[in-house]
């Protein structure tokens, strides 16, 4: 996760990704202790904290203020150091970057999307692209595939099925190799719900077809 990944060996840098996907889904779930025990791997494994930090922050998108608050105060106790301040953006800047990446994360169907979204309301449509995309999930700190990635791992904790397979499949556009979106699937859903994970394992199939022997839903592996 981050620009500095390639200087750690493989096995390193995915336990270090894995174990924020992990602080990310347990804060969702309001998990703080586990969160802080996932934040202090990731911390071991070499990860900056500055993507602990974006991690906490897009919580706010995904499981609400309060979840990236506390996730923001496990991450001060469990790792402490100043926060990043990131230069703000103006509207127009924000605008032209969340376009984008609502381009690349939806792909084709980015336009049906923001339609369906701006009929539900058009206000929402707007701060989907200016404020989630454009002021969050476009912040230097985590490239698109992470962001995409902890997307998964909160929606898949949180069983939210419909914005779930959205996601997988946004993952798999910008770049997330297979195995990884099965990684922080499942991640995300040891943390559900019991009633969520029938839900989870309907949004996988919806995006990726019935898991075969290779990529099981409950534990997901790369197809051989």
């Amino acid at each position: 996760m981050g620009a500095s990944s390639h200087t750690r060996a493989p096995a390193r840098a995915a336990r270090g990704a894995d174990a924020l996907l992990a602080f990310a889904a347990a804060m969702a779930r309001g998990r703080q202790g586990e969160a802080g025990r996932a934040l202090q791997r990731a911390r071991r494994a070499g990860w900056p904290r500055r993507a602990a930090e974006e991690t906490a922050l897009m919580l706010v998108l995904h499981a609400g203020y309060p979840a990236a608050l506390e996730a923001l105060a496990v991450l001060a106790h469990e790792w402490p150091g100043a926060p990043h301040r990131a230069p703000e953006r103006g509207p127009a800047r924000r605008r032209r970057d969340g376009a984008r990446l609502c381009r690349r994360v939806y792909g084709g169907t980015a336009p049906r999307l923001i339609e369906n979204v701006r009929r539900l309301h058009p206000s929402l449509a707007r701060w989907m692209i200016e404020e989630g995309y454009g002021r969050v999930l476009s912040r230097p700190g985590l490239g698109a595939v992470e962001r995409e990635l902890v997307a998964v791992a909160v929606l898949a904790a949180c069983g939210w099925e419909r914005q779930l397979v959205s996601h997988l499949l946004g993952a798999a556009r910008v770049g997330a190799p297979r195995e990884r979106v099965g990684a922080a699937f499942a991640i995300g859903r040891r943390m559900a719900e019991t009633r969520a994970r029938a839900g989870t394992a309907r949004a996988w199939r919806r995006a990726f077809g019935a898991p075969s022997r290779g990529a099981a839903v409950d534990r997901p592996r790369a197809r051989s």
